[in-house]
Formats: structure tokens, sequence, C-alpha cells
């Protein structure tokens, strides 16, 4: 993948699959790599990676944030509920199932999960951004500018590391979909 050899790759992921069907992370990893392409693909392989790994957060979790990305806030909600039962002190959980409240109207519960991400995870400009636009719509107007001012402090501070390295891969900072998991 990183060599941009992406049929190559489909082609190996393929054989791995076939060879190893029953082999926990196999259907998990082929669905990262399908992910940007053919996400529709990508769930499948997660749900098939929860059927032999039933307690398997990274794909409750990449589910959860695909279908925040879709714009599907519903359909999310179960695994990123079953990822914070799973594991509670996952930022990204809390991040997914925060994020999900808010665009489903439980301001409360969505505004308290997303403090108990930034806790988890201070540094997180992405659950700071959440956490700044459930503050706004609950009318907490300071709250909310400061979590700004903080997710603004801390997105510079990562391009600025990202800007020495030369390794990170370009981004659309508005889209901030998925927290690192």
């Amino acid at each position: 993948m990183a060599t941009n050899r992406l049929e190559e790759a489909e082609r190996n992921f393929g054989e791995l699959v076939a060879k190893y069907p029953d082999t926990p992370n196999i259907h998990y990893s082929y669905g990262v790599f399908l992910l940007s392409g053919t996400p529709d693909r990508a769930l499948k392989e997660f749900q098939r990676e929860l059927e032999l790994s039933p307690k398997h957060i990274r794909a409750r979790l990449q589910i959860a944030f695909e279908y925040i990305a879709r714009g599907e806030f519903a359909a999310g909600l179960d695994y990123a509920r079953q990822a914070v039962e799973l594991q509670p002190d996952s930022f990204a959980a809390r991040n997914a199932l925060g994020r999900i409240l808010l665009e489903t109207g439980d301001l409360d519960d969505a505004v308290r999960e997303l403090e108990e991400g930034v806790r988890l995870a201070p540094d997180s400009p992405e659950t700071r951004y959440a956490l700044a636009r459930a503050y706004q719509r609950a009318g907490r107007r300071d709250d909310a500018a400061r979590e700004r001012t903080e997710f603004a402090r801390l997105d510079k501070v990562r391009r600025g590391r990202a800007e020495e390295t030369q390794t990170a891969a370009p981004r659309d900072a508005d889209r901030m979909e998925r927290p690192p998991i």
C-alpha cells in the first residue's frame, strides 16, 4: 500500500483472506485497506471480523467512524456504544459515541462522552473539536471558545510535526473523521 502498488496489495490481501478465512485480524486489516476506495466492502470485512472476534474494538470503531463519515449516525450508534462498553478508557470510542450522540440530538450524553474523551486524551485535536461543537450546540459559548482555541493550538502543533518529518500525508482538515485507533 505504501508504495502505491494497490492492485498487487489487493491481490495479496485476497490470497491472505482465502488462505486464512478464520484467522483473527485478517478481515480487519483487509477492511482497513479497502476503506478509502471501497468502503462498502470494508464494512463487510469489519463485520466478518466481528463474527470471528466479537470483542474486536477497532473493527467496531472503524464501522462507527465510517457511518459518521456517511452521515448515517444512527447506524453507527450501537457500534460506538459497544466499543465504549468493551473499552471504557478508549478516547477514540468516546469520540465516536460523543459525535454520534451529538448528531442524533442527545446533547447531554454527547458532552459527557466527549469530555471523557478529552480527559483520556487531552492532546487529541479531533476530540477537542467535537467537544467544541457539542458545547456550542448546548449553548455553552465560553466552553466552546476554549475548546476551539485548544483545538487550533493542538492542530498547529500536529501540522508542525508533520512538516518537520515530511512523512505526513495530506489531509482534509475539515473532515477529521477518524482519531487514531
